[in-house]
């Protein structure tokens, strides 16, 4: 299909003049409530770690799953400031080659459909390109760089990208590694536009690609690295029937997100794994508020509370360098110990926090971090 002139033209335009200094591909929010609250917690103790007590009663140290204990020498006022997950944008590249055609891509665009319209996914931001398109080349990536429906916030976009939807898939081949180069550089001109957001990118195909030369799944699972170390959007990739799954799951390796989802047996699973992916992406990076009364960061007074199920004595989690500091400990760690604008939870920490619907999170600003 043809592609309308898309408003989001002048960010792929930088992203391209940014290309002599750091090119992945080869050429070389929400308002934050500013509802405060006043909490007690301990000083800095010894040895160069934080202590802390936060919470009702001032309950002395931390316990988060196995997490190390702190002491309670002296006392700091902090105020806390609830903590907003940051804005997620999701670009969908769905295959509509002639094998996805009948009972497969009906149950693709059901789902789509849903997930689109459904009220968890309010406030998100998706864009879609279909693959292959109508070029006379459908190998061509910045023909895919210009989505067919551009990013816009749910619901608002749901009609555009639903009315988008062709009615059968009718295209000839399977042009995998054009499609997904173009998606993978407007996810990444995205990214550099919006670095408060989460972009990441949502392939769903069946088949093996069979154009673009001799591209292998190992050059197409490039891409997907490549996009992920350039500035972390990530890959998701889905199996429908027909397709290969160790092959794909090579693809979801390199964009950082361990492996393919399954739905080779039954088309009417994507909804449920579209559902997993949107809480997989959601759930464990927070965008750092502004400290209240219009006061400087400061990087090093920031603290991180996890209250379970909404109610009783809040946790600090600790803070780590980096992930790899983490050392399968809950905790979490900032995006740049430069110039840090999100919070990230470590793997331990976001397990407990996704698996709990109910918990209520928390910035703390004005003490000494609390660190591992």
């Amino acid at each position: 299909m043809r592609r309308p002139a898309s408003p989001h033209r002048p960010v792929f335009a930088s992203f391209a003049a940014a290309c002599a200094a750091a090119a992945w591909w080869g050429c070389g929010s929400t308002p934050v409530s500013q509802t405060t609250s006043t909490t007690s917690t301990g000083g800095t103790g010894g040895g160069g770690s934080s202590g802390a007590t936060t919470g009702e009663g001032g309950a002395g140290g931390v316990d988060f799953d196995g997490g190390g204990v702190l002491d309670d020498a002296g006392a700091c006022t902090s105020t806390s400031v609830a903590a907003e997950h940051i804005q997620l944008d999701m670009i969908f590249v769905i295959d509509r080659s002639s094998s996805m055609s009948g009972p497969k891509w009906g149950g693709t665009t059901s789902a789509l459909s849903a997930f689109f319209n459904d009220p968890a996914s309010a406030k998100i931001g998706a864009g879609m390109v279909y693959f292959p398109n109508d070029e006379v080349s459908t190998c061509v990536p910045a023909d895919y760089q210009v989505l067919d429906v551009p990013i816009n916030t749910l619901p608002a976009n749901a009609f555009a990208l639903t009315n988008s939807m062709p009615a059968d898939a009718t295209g000839l081949d399977t042009p995998t590694w054009g499609a997904l180069k173009g998606a993978l550089m407007a996810a990444t001109a995205y990214q550099d536009t919006y670095p408060t957001h989460k972009v990441v990118v949502v392939l769903a195909t069946d088949g093996e690609p069979n154009a673009c030369g001799m591209t292998t799944i190992e050059h197409i699972a490039d891409l997907a690295k490549g996009a992920r170390n350039y500035n972390g959007v990530l890959t998701f990739v889905i199996g429908v029937a027909g397709s290969i799954l160790a092959n794909l799951h090579k693809i979801a390796i390199g964009g950082g997100t361990t492996a393919a989802y399954d739905i080779t047996t039954d088309i009417s699973q994507l909804a449920a794994k579209m559902e997993q992916i949107r809480s997989s992406a959601l759930g464990c990076e927070f965008v750092i508020p502004p400290p209240p009364g219009g006061e400087a960061l400061d990087a090093s007074k920031v603290n991180f509370s996890y209250t379970p199920e909404g109610m009783g004595v809040s946790k600090t989690l600790l803070r780590a360098d980096d992930l790899a500091d983490c050392n399968n400990a809950p905790g979490w760690y900032y995006d740049s110990n430069l110039a840090p604008t999100k919070i990230i939870l470590c793997p331990a920490a976001c397990a407990t926090v996704q698996a709990d619907s109910k918990a209520k999170v928390d910035v703390l600003f004005g003490c000494k971090s609390q660190v591992n």
